[in-house]
């Protein structure tokens, strides 16, 4: 038929079902590459695969031809019948006048090259969908852009397309809008009548992204919240840039001879927020009031100088903030990769050519990034708690010790969460875009869990912010903590007997529970591993705060170590050289230890079982041995690279970093129209934007939602004076 011929035409541009290489036909020779592929045993290719991709590879003109020909069995409207056949028609009979038809076939996803790289998402061109529209006396048409979901090796029931990942192919389908959700359906499941899926209506549904997102209960009061936010900042900017920067600097050369000495000898701390020098200070004084100090507490002017200043005092352990922000980069990257390769076409070669690298295994071993933050933090706590005890003589307000951890930790952590939850599905839009955002119900069911750090621990399966299984478990570690640090203070002996205790804990029950489950050393492998187990290896292990103590009691020591020397502690070259070299081979064999395990070697479950028990642990001694040897003059170069000043700056940022690069990723990769072909350049560019991208935002949250809530702390609940 000539109407047939046409259509074979239009499709000939995008499918290459019309191509031939030796007189075989295009998708004979996928099948026969399958059938090679399958003979050598190294991908698992459901039988039914070719023959699913031959059929759909005429998918536009079964779901539109089915219905034009009364040949449907389902129930479409006469309204979309009506609609599809003016689509076909006009197409056919003057396509040169009708390009509006021409487009709404254009628009619908054939199957594109690449399929066995893992090219399985054929999306079409939503943006071209969305704007067809013709309009010509009742003749009313306007694209409506739809997905198809069919899941491959598994007969899972219908549900709910959101936007993620899974094995199975994507169909971008443009209809008219007179077709509503169930005749899209229909027709859909018209045109998959003779692919040999059974009972295709248990695995095949439809998805059409709203066109206008209408703003929910949640979401409005997000905004009202963020509204009243922005408001206070920028009225609280204003009065210090205006009042205090300028109009009392000026009446501070005016009044300086009527200050009272008293007030001259001010300390600096007892202002945190105004950043004047001491003549500013003395004349301030007078005026300010404690609702000033609140008011100046959101002041993005003086919470950008504090964030951004590179100022360092001398008892600053230094080496910290490069160690913390290479961390958080580190993190960064081993997500860019994670969270892309369920949206790119060559995944599966990406991933094997990627893995054969040993180089490689930075990035596919990034996990033990987060151990680092682990080490850093029993550190850091156990040198500045043990010093503020000294100073009082053991004595500690220990409410205030918890409630600082949590009044640090919360406040931005339950802005991002909301924001994200309620506000992420109206951020951006696309063909996989998850039409209700990143979250499950907008959290509505699990935000408390979050809010009591305990969403590592109870009903993971409705997670929100999955990321935020580290804060909890760094909450549960800071809790406990005072149980290792008061006898190290009092007895050194128990304390150390304890800390032990503990570390020999969380060393037998992550190898307990790896070895009952037969849980792989690494998620990300290129032996065959059943989904089951990557679940086990995340519930059962990779969250779990007695699997990950290890390093964070690893702190506590060096913290102790570093509390008790003072810093001060002179090693022999030879000794610290040799120090040095022990760390970075053990460091190395944690991270590059297991290129053979994931390539077609893996591990036998013993073996694996103790590379998970300790690998977390080592990773995080070899951590604090920098910070140890930087901070006691023995890091030599590390410590002047570490030390750098700009990594302060960047390193109070790391939080909020840590909270809001998962959500610019997901909008990022979501919102995207065409799979990516990823390779080692577009891999690099990919990373850095995410990094500079990632800082950028955390400097804006930074000042929105975490610096305001220190300076509310300062002001109301300030230390007592000595």
């Amino acid at each position: 038929m000539f109407m047939s011929r046409c259509l074979a035409l239009i499709l000939s541009l995008t499918v290459s079902s019309s191509l031939s290489l030796q007189s075989k036909p295009y998708f004979q020779i996928i099948e026969e590459a399958v059938n090679l592929v399958q003979s050598g045993g190294k991908l698992n290719i459901e039988e039914n695969f070719v023959d699913t991709v031959r059929y759909l590879k005429d998918f536009p003109r079964q779901i539109l031809y089915g219905n034009e020909f009364g040949a449907t069995k389902y129930n479409v409207s006469g309204n979309c019948s009506h609609s599809v056949q003016a689509v076909t028609s006009s197409a056919v009979a003057q396509p040169k006048s009708n390009t509006w038809a021409l487009q709404i076939l254009d628009a619908i996803g054939k199957p594109g090259p690449g399929i066995l790289d893992g090219n399985l998402r054929w999306l079409g061109s939503y943006d071209e969908c969305k704007r067809t529209e013709y309009r010509n006396g009742t003749l009313n048409i306007k694209g409506t852009y739809s997905i198809v979901y069919i899941p491959l090796g598994t007969t899972s029931s219908a549900g709910e397309f959101s936007g993620g990942g899974g094995t199975g192919i994507l169909i971008g389908v443009c209809l008219p809008d007179s077709c509503s959700s169930s005749d899209t359906t229909a027709l859909v499941h018209e045109g998959l009548e003779k692919i040999p899926f059974g009972n295709i209506s248990n695995i095949v549904f439809v998805v059409i992204p709203e066109e206008e997102k209408p703003l929910t209960s949640n979401a409005i009061v997000t905004i009202v919240i963020l509204s009243i936010l922005t408001a206070i900042i920028v009225l609280s900017t204003a009065y210090d840039i205006i009042i205090i920067h300028w109009l009392r600097k000026s009446r501070a050369e005016l009044k300086e001879s009527y200050i009272d000495p008293a007030i001259k000898n001010t300390d600096n701390e007892k202002y945190p927020l105004l950043n004047h020098d001491s003549k500013e200070l003395r004349s301030v004084h007078i005026e300010d009031s404690t609702l000033e100090k609140l008011l100046l507490s959101f002041s993005a002017y003086s919470n950008g100088k504090k964030i951004l200043s590179t100022h360092r005092t001398s008892e600053t352990l230094t080496a910290l903030n490069g160690i913390r922000f290479l961390s958080i980069s580190w993190v960064v990257l081993g997500h860019s990769y994670a969270f892309v390769l369920g949206t790119v076409s060559n995944s599966g070669p990406f991933l094997k050519d990627m893995l054969d690298r040993w180089t490689f295994q930075a990035i596919s071993n990034a996990l033990v990034a987060v151990d680092s933050f682990f080490a850093l933090s029993g550190l850091l706590l156990t040198y500045l708690t043990l010093k503020e005890m000294d100073k009082r003589r053991g004595k500690l307000n220990w409410f205030m010790f918890y409630f600082h951890r949590f009044w640090r930790l919360t406040p931005a952590y339950m802005l991002v969460l909301m924001t994200e939850a309620t506000l992420s599905p109206y951020f951006s839009d696309g063909p996989i875009y998850p039409p209700k955002g990143f979250e499950k119900n907008y959290c509505e069911d699990s935000w408390w869990k979050n809010l009591l750090y305990v969403n590592n621990l109870v009903d993971m399966s409705d997670m929100c912010m999955g990321w935020s299984w580290y804060l909890s478990n760094d909450m549960q570690f800071f809790i406990l903590s005072p149980l290792m640090l008061i006898p190290l203070y009092y007895k050194e002996f128990i304390g150390i007997a304890v800390c032990l205790v503990f570390l020999i804990g969380t060393t037998i029950a992550p190898g307990v529970i790896s070895a009952h489950y037969g849980m792989p050393p690494a998620i990300i492998s290129q032996t065959v591993q059943s989904q089951d187990i990557l679940n086990v290896y995340m519930e059962k292990y990779y969250m779990k705060p007695w699997c990950r103590m290890g390093p964070y009691i690893i702190g506590i020591l060096f913290g102790y170590l570093l509390f008790k020397t003072k810093g001060k502690v002179r090693i022999h070259k030879i000794l610290n050289l040799m120090i040095w070299l022990v760390a970075a081979v053990l460091a190395c064999l944690v991270l590059y230890g297991l290129h053979d395990a994931v390539n077609y070697n893996p591990l036998s479950d013993g073996v694996s079982a103790l590379y998970n028990a300790t690998n977390r642990t080592v990773w995080g001694a070899c951590v604090c041995w920098v910070i140890f040897a930087c901070a006691t003059g023995n890091g030599g170069f590390v410590n002047t690279l570490l030390s750098w000043s700009p990594f302060g700056p960047l390193a109070r940022l790391s939080y909020c970093v840590y909270l809001v690069h998962p959500v610019l990723m997901y909008v990022d990769y979501y919102s995207s129209r065409v799979p990516m072909y990823l390779t080692d350049f577009s891999g690099i560019y990919l990373f850095l934007g995410n990094l500079v991208l990632s800082n950028m935002v955390a400097f804006v949250a930074s000042l929105a939602f975490e610096a305001p809530m220190m300076g509310l702390e300062k002001v109301l609940l300030r230390k007592e004076r000595k």
